[in-house]
């Protein structure tokens, strides 16, 4: 029986990241017999509940000792989390996971990871210098790889894409009695909005502008659909209330299957969080995206496309005008998102080959 360990940001109740784990879980144990699977969470009982593994807690130095020994591979895997912008911690609780493993002699997989930014020089030197020991390495998007190169980073690194796109959506029979329960109907063509907090929020009032002139002038409903839950709830209350007409919200706290299959009921996404365009894609909806971070720019960059506008320097009339085009030319952008989404999945199933052929060693 293979043992592997995965050490990620979960357990945090962020829809992303629990569907990057979710991706991970669900393709390791479609490709690997009688796989075993322990997760390093900030909740492990959710973390068991949700995705129906071993969950320990990613602060107890000595269960992850024993667990790591008892491991054929670790796998530092998904979402951004070499990077110091939200803490100084983060970089190294990450590298330390690593760094243990190595001590152990178990071979480290870093995986799919979107890297940066990394501000301070320590911080730079520590990554270079345990990602220069690690056994595999792939990176979501060619500015991961361009950064960790600056670095210093000598070893091998390939470009491959996040694990969501092997994920797939729940079945339809669940997604409409979700929706029943929820009240939500689709009799017009819909705008998903995905929004987060960010700084004093005043971006919102901004947004709500060109969604009050979006609905004034189209023949459009939106759906609020919150990520990170409960955060993400209040910002959407906060923008439902500064539109002059209705708009309904996804309030449950469901897994990310759920909400891809919501998702595959509207039109279009516009999202100020990554995992809700990765959501929208792989759900093959077009998407209008905010940045607030490269990660944006880099997944959009993929699709053959750029943000709407920067949620720092919001062009209130650019972004109207680009939503305006992406939403008139709906059918023509799912057609060129459908062509990007079969290279995704492909570079997304090469993370799971590379596992296939270390545990093969």
């Amino acid at each position: 029986m293979e043992q592997i360990v995965i050490s990620g940001y979960y357990g945090f109740n962020n829809a992303g990241d629990e569907a990057i784990l979710a991706a991970l879980i669900t393709t390791l144990k479609e490709r690997i017999a009688n796989v075993r699977i322990t997760v390093l969470s900030a909740n492990p009982s959710f973390t068991e509940k949700l995705h129906h593994v071993r969950a320990v807690n990613r602060l107890d130095l000595k269960t992850i000792i024993s667990k790591l020994k008892e491991a054929d591979l670790l796998i530092s895997g998904g979402g951004s989390l070499l990077q110091d912008v939200t803490s100084n911690k983060t970089i190294p609780y990450y590298l330390g996971v690593i760094v243990v493993a190595k001590l152990i002699g178990v071979p480290v997989f870093f995986c799919a990871q979107g890297v940066g930014p990394i501000t301070k020089k320590l911080n730079q030197k520590l990554v270079s210098l345990v990602l220069n020991r690690v056994d595999l390495l792939t990176v979501r998007d060619i500015n991961s790889k361009n950064l960790l190169h600056k670095l210093g980073v000598k070893k091998e690194i390939k470009v491959t894409a996040d694990p969501v796109f092997n994920l797939t959506a729940a079945n339809s029979k669940q997604v409409k009695m979700i929706l029943e329960q929820e009240n939500i109907d689709f009799s017009l063509p819909t705008l998903a909005i995905s929004v987060r907090a960010w700084d004093d929020n005043s971006y919102l009032d901004q947004l709500a502008i060109i969604l009050n002139d979006l609905v004034a002038k189209e023949k459009v409903q939106l759906l609020m659909i919150p990520l990170k839950y409960p955060i993400d709830q209040q910002v959407s209350q906060d923008l439902q209330k500064k539109i002059n007409k209705p708009v309904q919200m996804i309030t449950g706290n469901y897994k990310p299957q759920v909400l891809i299959g919501i998702i595959a009921n509207c039109d279009l996404m516009l999202g100020v969080r990554l995992h809700a365009l990765i959501f929208a894609a792989v759900a093959r909806i077009p998407v209008a995206g905010i940045s607030y971070d490269q990660k944006v720019d880099s997944f959009l960059e993929q699709l053959g496309l750029k943000a709407i506008t920067d949620i720092d320097n919001f062009n209130q009339h650019l972004a109207y005008q680009r939503l305006i085009s992406l939403w008139n030319n709906k059918e023509e952008q799912s057609n060129k998102l459908k062509q990007h989404l079969n290279r995704l999945k492909t570079l997304a199933a090469y993370n799971f080959k590379l596992i296939e052929e270390k545990l093969g060693d």
